[in-house]
């Protein structure tokens, strides 16, 4: 009798979160289809692409991210400014030709291992394009919930579909172990883009 019942709630519990999910799903495919219909542009990101369950919406423009590898500095003897070695984050394969750059965010999400020596500071992310040489620089944070403080419009109305070099920049204040700096272990960039 008891094997029954069990059976019985497990077999209802179950039944419920199918309706419960299907109609959850239902509900997103509609509503995507119909702001399709209204020419608003609908991105779906895969959640294997967000860091630690975190997710940005973006009402209006669509966006493409890229997830940013290790990356250091370090400085024998030295003090004051010091720029990590840098990576290449390429957008051309994701973002369509004649795209225009409304905003770049970039952070390093919470969770991140993020090392340093004692009188070393990181202080910003700096973000170059190679297609038209600007720069800009971005305040460091560690966060899960990625603000204005994140976030830069100085490469507005350029193309977004290229390559850009990102550097981490820090500050040595005082020399401790004479061969000082830090060492960033991700981070996240995205941009936001209209179609032209």
């Amino acid at each position: 009798m008891r094997r029954k019942n069990f059976l019985a709630m497990a077999t209802a519990t179950m039944m419920a979160f199918a309706i419960m999910f299907s109609s959850v799903g239902a509900a997103t495919v509609n509503a995507a289809e119909a702001l399709e219909k209204e020419g608003t542009e609908v991105v779906v990101i895969d959640m294997n692409d967000v860091i630690d369950g975190e997710a940005i919406v973006y009402a209006a423009d669509p966006t493409a991210s890229k997830v940013l590898s290790k990356d250091y500095a370090t400085s024998t003897g030295q003090t004051g400014t010091i720029y990590s070695i840098g990576q290449n984050v390429d957008f051309s394969g994701v973002i369509p030709d004649g795209a225009a750059i409304k905003s770049i965010t970039i952070y390093c999400p919470t969770g991140t291992k993020v090392t340093q020596s004692k009188y070393t500071t990181i202080k910003n992310y700096v973000i170059t394009s190679y297609a038209t040489n600007t720069s800009a620089t971005v305040p460091f944070q560690q966060t899960s919930n990625p603000s204005s403080t994140n976030k830069t419009t100085a490469f507005e109305g350029e193309a977004a579909n290229v390559k850009f070099l990102v550097r981490i920049e820090g500050k040595i204040l005082q020399q401790y172990t004479g061969m000082d700096g830090f060492t960033v272990f991700g981070g996240k960039m995205i941009v936001e883009y209209v179609k032209n």
